[in-house]
């Protein structure tokens, strides 16, 4: 092939490889990338108007991804619900475009009075242009829209127009009492028969009222999420009528929070709202706003506690490790003795048969220095009997390295009202705790109860007599005649 040939084949083939670069690529991703019906980044959106027949609801981004309700009410907004929305409108897609015969009837299409209008104003002052919904295509499940300056109509889905058509309660925050759990320094609750007010110490948290009792963490823990948890189903903005419709002057319940030194959140509980389908939702004021809450109606219970429900109900706490023997003594004088032998495993002094289970032996131990208690049956009781600590069905010592004693714990036994019931005390305390009837039955143990029983041997094949191998071959030779 001649030289000048082969430069004209290398030009063409160029040629061909700039064009298809150049126009025919460029033209598949544009075919395979429909447009969207706005080109913005939500995270530069300063305001976002939404406007209806009826309403209308502006919002405000005062930093990334946080918003306030600026119209019909100045509020906090739900950032979720906001960005979800933003979210959706930055990512629709056109599906089809369409270029109406003049003159357009927009009616037709539900845009002369639009259900929906969406305007953005970015936060360099740019406008975008406003986008209105119409109505849903007679088939396929789309809808209209139009932008505004474009005479075309666009098609985009119809979820487009269901997650743009909101009302303030959707867009607003839901959250009731916003605050941070390890600035709480001090709860109280007051009904109007009771007053519970706990504190924070540097050694944790205490009773400041009605008595210096310990408290169970765990229990304040739980109680500061559920009051973190509430949210508000509905609103009612400056009501007109006295709190006292709605139950709330006096409230049902209300519980401060001491924020650090200077802040304090107030909750009032009110009474219950009848709503459609026989459910009902219950009035929450915040401190000193004018907005009322619409919330569960379950809440005043959730909330509702007693100076038992927050009251520390561990029987004994002793640290891991600590223990090295316990003896069980049951009413009458049986028992037997665990000790923690080498690379601390633990026995039993009672032998048996079979396979000692050294993990059964060992979750023993620990649920003993764990005990807690169900409820809290009786302080400072003068008679045991009704409990069955005047003689306790089990007596448990538990003792560290040196034989000293860690702690004595009594178990008893009543049948009230043909029911049977469980309690312990220990030895020195104040206190009666009820035990759940599992927690009772972990300790209600016997020697054996420690062993694994051996499988029982049966008879192999090999062992079967000469003379029972015989007699079943006669059988199998006269059913065979």
């Amino acid at each position: 092939m001649s030289v000048p040939r082969t430069i004209l084949m290398l030009v063409v083939l160029l040629g061909l490889g700039a064009y298809v670069y150049f126009v025919e690529l460029p033209k598949a991703k544009q075919d395979t990338e429909k447009p969207t019906v706005l080109t913005f980044e939500k995270e530069s959106v300063d305001t976002l108007t939404l406007t209806y027949p009826e309403r209308e609801i502006s919002l405000q981004q005062t930093a990334v991804g946080e918003w306030n309700l600026t119209a019909p009410i100045q509020a906090k907004a739900d950032d979720t619900a906001v960005n979800n929305m933003l979210t959706t409108l930055e990512d629709e897609e056109v599906t089809r475009s369409l270029t109406p015969q003049e003159p357009t009837d927009l009616a037709l299409y539900g845009l002369a009075q639009p259900p929906v209008v969406v305007h953005l104003v970015l936060q360099d002052g740019t406008t975008l242009p406003k986008v209105s919904v119409g109505k849903d295509t007679p088939v396929g499940f789309s809808v209209y829209v139009q932008k505004e300056g474009d005479p075309q109509l666009h098609l985009t889905r119809q979820a487009f127009r269901l997650g743009l058509t909101k009302h303030v309660k959707e867009l607003r925050d839901k959250a009731v009492l916003p605050f941070e759990r390890d600035s709480v320094t001090r709860i109280a609750i007051d009904t109007s028969e009771t007053s519970i007010v706990l504190a924070k110490t540097d050694a944790g948290w205490t009773f400041e009222h009605p008595a210096p009792y310990a408290v169970d963490a765990s229990a304040i823990q739980t109680y500061l999420s559920t009051l973190e948890g509430i949210r508000a189903e509905d609103f009612v903005e400056q009501p007109l009528l006295d709190l006292s419709a709605f139950g709330l002057d006096p409230a049902q319940l209300t519980v401060s929070l001491h924020l650090g030194e200077d802040t304090k959140r107030t909750l009032s509980v009110g009474d219950e709202k009848s709503v459609d389908a026989g459910t009902t939702q219950r009035y929450l004021k915040r401190d000193n706003g004018e907005t009322l809450y619409l919330v569960r109606a379950g809440l005043l219970k959730d909330l509702s506690k007693s100076v038992t429900d927050f009251r520390d109900k561990a029987v004994v706490s002793i640290p891991e490790g600590k223990i090295t023997q316990v003896v069980l003594t049951r009413q009458g004088g049986a028992g037997f003795t665990l000790s923690r032998g080498e690379e601390n495993a633990w026995e039993i002094d009672s032998k048996s048969e079979g396979t000692l289970k050294t993990a059964t032996l060992s979750q023993f131990v620990t649920d003993l220095r764990e005990l807690r208690g169900f409820e809290i049956a009786a302080d400072n009781p003068e008679d045991l009997s009704p409990y069955g600590l005047d003689d306790p069905t089990i007596t448990l010592v538990a003792t560290d390295e040196t034989g000293e004693k860690l702690a004595t714990v009594f178990l008893g036994q009543t049948t009230q009202e043909e029911t049977e019931k469980h309690f312990a005390m220990r030895a020195g305390g104040e206190s009666v705790f009820t035990l759940r009837d599992y927690v009772f039955s972990r300790f209600d143990k016997n020697p054996e109860d420690f062993w694994e029983k051996p499988e029982p041997e049966t008879e192999s094949a090999e062992e079967t007599p000469a003379s029972e191998h015989r007699a079943g071959a006669d059988v199998q030779e006269e059913l065979l005649e």
